[in-house]
């Protein structure tokens, strides 16, 4: 089997092509006639542009390969095309078709009947024996129209049309709407640029040819070629993209570009490695809503980047098929100006993925962060215990690349995202959306702001009144304090007490990390209800104390929440034996509040008995506890509902979002 990159004249020029009736029909439609005119409108007269895969077998008999000799004395070898056979029929029908515009030249350039011949012998007909036959013979029962109506001039019968006739037909008519429109009031202009396709199309467009010579080899190709494995990621798809692009650039910063690309993909998949299976498309949509467009209905993927670096942007309007005189760059200027934009881009990606690595991670590195360091890995580690991340990467992201050197201006932002996701999700119960638009909204005008402009400090002071108006200390407390809701199906609830417990202990003081509390066993046993959730029916030590209404209304009330290692140990016991007394010299240790290891349980051991009060009380103290914890300064002015959207109460739990 011999692969090797190939140009039409040495494709067709030395064959008879067949396909066979067992191909599929003639199925190209108006997008891809589109994209084939597109790129040949932007390849320019010298350049070259990858089209794609061949697949030929020679025919053989007992003799060997089949041959026919023209009758002009060249050795035409019979193939079978396999594979390839839509753009290989849809550019002999645009060589046609370009054959017949000759043809209509031909009374007013020299050389326009000559052309037109040279095209019918070398891609439309050929004569063997006598007889014309086609270069290239369709199946499925399309060769009759084929070679009467498209190669040639005969009426359709007055039948309807086959479907792969229909779309043989609206090609003609779509290539000869293109073709006009190279027509110029000057015949010579016209045929110029006629024969200015006709060089990007024959000498322009490369095929990966696999000639195979049995149909052993054929079934191994397909399998080979129609393996599907496992699909391309959208990271992948840029890469691809952004590489083809490079390529159009016809010097030496082409390869620089696909160096750039390489490499920087190398450490994007390393930074990515083990983040989870959306990471790749978090990078990509994170960085776009922070640097190109805020709205999150802009973001359509791959598609995306490719509209960015659409190539039409950076060809020079001198080399299109019909020269476009308005635009003042030289093609040199726009493809320094596309090397730029790709280098910008393809840098800032890889950026952004260290960044996205470090808010991943529970032992985030920050190590390009020059200053205040310690600071920024506690702000990030206290954001991820949130639960809440994906809404703030594009925010975050424009920080760091606008302020890259200011580690205490991104422990603030850190903080104050974590804020909004403890008052906001947590305690407020917001659906995971709540303010994705303003937040992104704000990480674009960060960003994009102009030279020199400061928005620190304006950024912060958003972000303040994005929380309040979502969720201001009032609220805050209404919502901690309320002994309607059910803390304990909240995922959030470990979290909060989670920090409650930091918040009691000594800044040097060990504690585990939260996924101690939430992962494994510790899902079910590291949340203590102190009143238990089925009291044991003879044990009058709490009904004595709790009513049975008031048994359901305040056992999932957090105020009679605690974090604990494992509630096993207190099981359904009352509440003095829970409370317990502290350890003394000489005595065994006991499982109980007073000798438990979390300071939030040794509070309890200072209480007397548990009442309904008791559980309302300690719930007020940690309404208050929470606004100093999360603290948010009020706006100075009046706060407008532009940009915000309040989306009401949800169930969407924490999990999803962060994802």
């Amino acid at each position: 089997m011999n692969d090797l990159q190939q140009r039409l004249p040495g494709i067709v020029g030395q064959r008879l092509l067949l396909i066979a009736d067992y191909q599929r029909p003639y199925a190209w439609e108006r997008k891809q006639l589109q994209d084939l005119w597109d790129d040949l409108d932007l390849l320019g007269p010298r350049a070259s542009h990858y089209a794609g895969t061949l697949v030929l077998r020679e025919v053989r008999d007992t003799h060997g390969v089949i041959t026919s000799l023209s009758d002009d004395g060249q050795s035409l070898a019979h193939c079978e095309v396999v594979d390839g056979q839509q753009r290989l029929t849809t550019c002999l029908l645009l060589l046609d078709r370009l054959r017949r515009r000759y043809l209509e030249l031909s009374g007013a350039v020299d050389n326009a009947a000559a052309s037109a011949e040279a095209l019918r012998r070398t891609y439309g007909t050929v004569a063997v024996d006598g007889a014309h036959r086609p270069r290239l013979q369709v199946g499925a029962g399309l060769n009759s129209y084929w070679v009467g109506t498209v190669l040639g001039d005969a009426q359709p019968d007055p039948r309807p049309l086959l479907p792969g006739e229909e779309r043989l037909r609206d090609a003609v008519a779509f290539f000869d709407e293109r073709l006009e429109g190279l027509t110029d009031s000057d015949p010579a202009v016209t045929y110029a640029r006629l024969r200015d396709l006709q060089v990007r199309v024959t000498q322009g467009l490369g095929f990966l040819v696999h000639d195979v010579q049995s149909t052993a080899e054929v079934g191994v190709i397909f399998e080979t070629l129609n393996e599907r494995g496992r699909p391309l990621t959208e990271l992948e798809k840029t890469k691809n993209y952004l590489l083809y692009v490079a390529r159009s650039i016809p010097d030496a910063r082409a390869d620089e570009l696909s160096h750039l690309v390489n490499d920087a993909w190398s450490r994007i998949f390393a930074n990515l490695a083990g983040l989870g299976r959306d990471a790749e498309d978090q990078l990509l949509r994170s960085h776009w809503f922070a640097t190109r467009d805020p709205e999150q209905k802009s973001w359509r993927q791959v598609a995306s980047i490719k509209a960015l670096f659409e190539r039409s942007r950076y060809v020079s309007g001198a080399t299109r098929l019909v020269p476009v005189e308005q635009r003042e760059e030289s093609q040199d200027e726009a493809w320094s100006r596309l090397h730029a934009d790709l280098t910008t881009y393809v840098e800032q990606l890889r950026k952004c993925s260290y960044f996205l690595r470090d808010l991943e991670r529970e032992e985030a590195p920050y190590d390009d962060v020059p200053t205040g360091r310690e600071a920024v890995r506690g702000a990030s580690a206290a954001l991820q215990r949130s639960g809440v991340v994906a809404p703030y990467r594009p925010l975050l992201f424009a920080a760091r690349l606008r302020h890259p050197a200011d580690g205490g201006f991104l422990t603030q932002v850190m903080r104050a995202c974590e804020t909004f996701s403890a008052r906001t999700f947590v305690i407020r119960q917001y659906r995971v959306n709540a303010g994705r638009s303003r937040l992104f909204r704000l990480a674009h005008d960060l960003y994009s702001a102009a030279p020199g402009a400061d928005r620190r400090q304006w950024l912060l002071d958003e972000l303040a009144a994005l929380t309040w108006r979502y969720a201001s200390d009032d609220e805050v407390r209404r919502s901690v304090e309320t002994v309607e809701d059910n803390w304990y199906v909240r995922r959030g609830h470990k979290y909060f007490l989670y920090e409650y417990e930091l918040s009691l202990r000594a800044r040097d003081a060990e504690l585990p990390p939260l996924s101690t509390f939430t992962s494994g066993k510790g899902e079910q046993r590291t949340t203590e209800h102190v009143l238990p959730q089925h009291p044991d029916k003879d044990a009058t030590c709490w009904s004595e104390h709790f009513a049975d209404d008031q048994q359901r209304a305040l056992r999932h009330a957090l105020g009679n929440l605690v974090l604990t290692y494992d509630n096993s140990r207190y099981s359904n016991k009352c509440f003095v034996d829970k409370r317990g007394e502290p350890l003394m010299p000489g005595a065994e240790p006991k499982a109980c509040y007073a000798q438990a290891e979390l300071l939030q349980e040794r509070e309890l051991a200072a209480i007397e008995s548990w009442t309904p009060q008791v559980i309302l009380e300690r719930q007020a103290r940690l309404a208050a506890w929470s606004v100093q914890r999360w603290p948010v300064t009020p706006p100075a002015g009046e706060l407008l509902d532009e940009d915000v959207d309040i989306e009401p109460d949800g169930d969407d739990s924490l999990e999803e979002a962060a994802q």
